[in-house]
């Protein structure tokens, strides 16, 4: 069995890769979801993601556990990881595990959209976050915040405009909420609590 030292440590004597690839798979795995999500049946997503998010999540749980495994899972996803996932659960899967949470309890309207603006937002927020001097909360740059929050509401725009998800000014609400959320010093993934935070708070204002 491996420690989670032991794999931090295999992780960390890699060399470092360039973050940009994290953000374009990020933002290709993150926006196929919700656009899968637009054209099939609420229940086919709910399935497909329960799927992919059990084997991410099995993978993870064994990976962490077995060295050879680890090394190998690093070796091939380096680029697309954080150092932190040397020796934890990937944000991809929470992103999975969140997707299935937010179809099946909230329905395809806000799963579409709070999947989109974790899809999109994030990796935003994070380009911008890092090269502005704007004042820092908790770790993070509210300029970052501020390009979360533009980039939700064009998310809305859009989805509302082209017809792929009904208008109601929760969606408005939820973006802010979102951009909240990926602001907010939560302990668990962004990943997982953007979709959660955002969904809930657009499903109890009935979207």
């Amino acid at each position: 069995p491996m420690t989670s030292t032991a794999a931090q440590s295999d992780y960390d004597l890699r060399a470092p890769t360039p973050r940009i690839w994290r953000r374009i798979f990020h933002i290709i795995a993150g926006s196929s979801i919700p656009i899968a999500g637009i054209f099939a049946p609420e229940s086919g997503m709910v399935i497909a993601l329960a799927v992919l998010a059990a084997g991410g999540l099995l993978l993870d749980l064994l990976r962490v556990r077995i060295i050879w495994l680890n090394k190998l899972f690093i070796r091939w996803f380096a680029p697309l990881m954080k150092p932190e996932e040397g020796h934890r659960i990937t944000g991809a899967t929470y992103m999975l595990i969140a997707a299935v949470i937010v179809f099946y309890f909230f329905g395809s309207t806000i799963a579409v959209a709070v999947m989109m603006f974790l899809a999109l937002g994030d990796p935003a927020a994070a380009l911008v976050g890092g090269r502005t001097t704007w004042r820092r909360i908790w770790g993070k740059s509210l300029g970052g915040t501020a390009v979360f929050l533009a980039v939700a509401l064009l998310v809305v725009a859009m989805l509302a405009g082209t017809g792929a998800v009904d208008y109601h000014w929760g969606l408005l609400v939820g973006a802010a909420v979102a951009s909240l959320a990926e602001l907010a010093p939560l302990r668990l993934d962004d990943n997982l609590t953007v979709p959660l935070v955002a969904g809930a708070a657009m499903h109890f204002l009935g979207v």
